[in-house]
């Protein structure tokens, strides 16, 4: 064989440069050593100082020994150093830090790099946690020619492998590292030939994950149970393990979990700040208008751990129609239905069915605020002051007289809603100053059946076939609130006062 005056070695060998750590750089390091057309003339890995901030960190003096061995901080300070070795061509694997352009330009047979996901997918920072966290199925290794870009040089090849559900972070990387591996040995011959496959990526296709931050690492209970799980999996040991806060706000790890739904467990205790838990008092002019209206956000403030009243005014029976089924036990159908709701108290007057706007305007006036006294509520919803119905609208004015914002009732209550109840709201007048045109959706499909299970307490109220008070209409009524904002079922509200931040009260 020729004689390379360079080196003084046979050209069928070839100089490199290993620049990198971690378990599968020395992996690599140990398969460059051992193969018989592989000069390592450099192995360049974090110094100690450097490597303490890198999950993983290896050290690498058992493989290779001074002057083969170079440690360093930053790679871009010995792009000189590498040009006097006169690499071939440069591997680097299991290393964080951006090769520089001057770097990239000194071997002949190009600057080789391995990234953690199937490019020209997920280029970027943390591909393997962000693949557990996203609850990928599967992911793989590409091995390609580094350029100036973000992980877009061609490719040489790839190797895909699966992500278990019991998979946690060391797993996945030692997937990772055997696919590494296996890239390495399959195509090191074409990479010292100048032979290897070099495959264009399509730029259109690529997908960029981001670097992570100690702040991603925190747990954010209110998400499904499995995405915990797939947090607390891929930032499991050897990375610093996912986080959240005692009560004293000490920080505790948490390195495995799992969902466990076949666990009979009470319920959880409601998260501090869901804006769902709160004072809630609902007022309305009839039992089963509370359920018709708002029953699903009202088991969703239960739910939150918020304290929900309702207020009924009148009994409802007495002016129905003679053709009309008449409830006997009307309260105790709203004490059960509120029961379902999980609603907390509901309290009861008698004013006059169907002649409110008979009652003297004060003593409506005060029974609210009497409520409003007792239960102090935070958020108060009642019906649509254009409803078809006269009580409706009786009541949404004493209700709003009594949560006037500049007394201090009114300025202790921060939400105030209007909600639509079938039968009556889409009743009214499809004209100016009648109209529900919301703005505010309560997402209830959670709780969906729960407020059929309440509804089903009025059996005389529910009526079927095309009425508005059908079970079918009310399904369909949510279906179109959903539409609106996003949601499979919704209840809707036009907001009549918000108020955020400032005193709450006078």
């Amino acid at each position: 064989m020729a004689d390379d005056s360079r080196t003084g070695q046979t050209e069928d060998r070839r100089r490199v440069v290993f620049v990198g750590g971690l378990d599968d750089g020395r992996r690599t390091v140990e398969v460059l050593l051992a193969h018989p057309r592989v000069d390592l003339v450099g192995a360049f890995v974090l110094d100690d100082a450097a490597g303490a901030g890198v999950s993983g960190f290896r050290t690498f003096d058992d493989l290779v020994r001074p002057p083969v061995l170079r440690t360093i901080s930053r790679i871009r300070d010995h792009v000189d150093e590498i040009r006097n070795l006169h690499p071939d061509v440069v591997f680097v694997v299991g290393f964080s830090q951006i090769i520089p352009r001057a770097l990239l330009e000194v071997p002949p047979l190009g600057v080789i790099g391995f990234h953690s996901a199937v490019l020209p997918g997920r280029r970027g920072c943390s591909p393997l946690i962000w693949a557990v966290v996203d609850g990928l199925t599967e992911t793989g290794v590409t091995m390609f020619y580094m350029d100036a870009g973000i992980d877009t040089g061609d490719v040489i090849g790839t190797r895909s492998f699966p992500l278990e559900p019991e998979d946690y972070a060391a797993d996945v990387l030692r997937k990772a590292d055997d696919a590494t591996i296996d890239l390495l040995e399959a195509h090191l011959d074409g990479v010292l030939d100048g032979t290897a496959p070099r495959t264009e990526q399509d730029g259109a296709a690529s997908t960029y994950t981001r670097k992570r931050t100690p702040a991603d690492g925190e747990i954010d209970w209110s998400r499904p149970a499995q995405e915990i799980v797939n947090l607390v999996r891929a930032l499991a040991p050897p990375y610093p393990g996912a986080h959240t806060f005692g009560g004293d706000g000490v920080p505790i790890l948490i390195e495995r979990a799992r969902a466990a739904p076949e666990l009979a467990l009470p319920r959880p205790r409601p998260l501090p700040g869901d804006p769902m838990r709160r004072r809630v008092l609902c007022v309305v002019a009839h039992p089963d208008d509370e359920v018709l209206g708002v029953g699903g956000t009202l088991a969703l403030h239960a739910e939150a751990g918020g304290d929900v009243t309702v207020l009924i005014m009148s009994e409802g029976e007495q002016e129905k129609l003679e053709s009309t089924p008449r409830c006997q036990t009307r309260r105790e159908c709203a004490v059960e239905a509120a029961r379902r709701l999980g609603v907390g108290e509901v309290v009861f007057h008698d004013f006059p069915d169907q002649r409110l706007d008979g009652v003297p305007f004060i003593q409506l006036i005060k029974a609210v605020e009497a409520a409003l006294t007792t239960y102090r509520p935070t958020a108060v919803y009642t019906h649509h002051n254009g409803d078809a119905n006269t009580d409706h609208q009786v009541v949404f004015k004493a209700v709003y007289a009594a949560c006037r914002p500049m007394t201090p009732l009114g300025a202790a209550v921060e939400r105030f809603l209007t909600f639509e109840t079938p039968s009556s709201t889409d009743q009214a007048p499809q004209i100016s100053g009648y109209v529900f045109n919301p703005t505010t959706f309560v997402d209830v499909e959670p709780v969906w059946d729960r407020k059929l299970k309440a509804l089903e307490c009025y059996p005389t109220e529910m009526i079927g076939g095309r009425h508005p008070r059908s079970f079918d209409y009310i399904e369909a009524l949510a279906r179109v609130r959903g539409g609106h904002s996003g949601y499979l079922f919704a209840e809707a509200f036009v907001p009549i006062r918000e108020r955020v931040g400032g005193r709450t009260s006078l």
